[in-house]
């Protein structure tokens, strides 16, 4: 589904994604895992569009996605829910979702799209005229993945969805990727909790430093060694 073909990606003059190469199946769960800093939010900004590689190339099909504008990227089926959640604390839970289907060409179809993220998180549509920065932090991270499938993306990337959540929270978070994943919407994660991120996903690459340090199956990886000692504390 899509392809990234030995990309290096700069912050200025500094060099942060050094000739990465990965591959995320159609209907996969794949999962991006690295310390801080390895550059796994930067993988994401560049898939995105956010961030524009070098050299090398980032493909969905035989589409390029490196050449064009990420408005552009998110029609093509590609949607980010970013660390963080950034959201617009000052709108309305419903004025921070439809702001996932702005551009023109899913426009037209943004009330369909809302009843559906409604069923998804009746919650939300509770809190629908409530500010966002006013809302828990799940329930701010539900706003942050529904304003992301406004859009009914193909591929949905997530950087940190467990990011200052409480165990619970997460747990549903995590329930409602599988979900997602099961309705047919392939998976990209990026996650410091390696242990619910592997036992999740189907394929997994570690990140070091900018590079791929390993990759393979997810459940290949939980017994890897190294994996356990330094990123699953065994």
């Amino acid at each position: 589904m899509l392809s990234v073909f030995e990309i290096d990606v700069f912050y200025g003059e500094v060099q942060v994604i050094h000739g990465l190469s990965i591959e995320i199946k159609k209907g996969t769960t794949t999962a991006l895992l690295g310390s801080n800093g390895a550059g796994k939010s930067t993988v994401l900004r560049t898939l995105s569009g956010i961030l524009r590689p070098e050299k090398g190339q980032v493909l969905l099909g035989n589409n390029r996605l490196d050449k064009i504008e990420p408005s552009t990227i998110v029609t093509k089926g590609i949607a980010h829910v970013p660390e963080g959640r950034r959201l617009f604390s000052q709108m309305s839970v419903e004025e921070n979702l439809i702001m996932g289907a702005f551009e023109k060409k899913l426009w037209a179809n943004r009330k369909d799209n809302l009843q559906y993220i409604y069923d998804l998180f009746p919650r939300l549509k509770e809190r629908r005229m409530q500010e966002a920065g006013t809302l828990s932090g799940g329930e701010q991270q539900m706003v942050a993945i529904g304003r992301a499938l406004m859009s009914k993306p193909k591929m949905l990337m997530l950087d940190e969805p467990s990011l200052g959540l409480a165990p619970k929270i997460v747990e549903s978070i995590f329930e409602l990727i599988q979900d997602l994943n099961k309705e047919g919407i392939t998976i990209l994660l990026v996650e410091q909790n390696a242990q619910i991120a592997l036992e999740i996903s189907d394929y997994s690459y570690v990140l070091e430093n900018g590079r791929i340090a390993l990759e393979g199956k997810a459940e290949n990886l939980m017994d890897n060694i190294y994996v356990k000692q330094a990123y699953l504390g065994l």
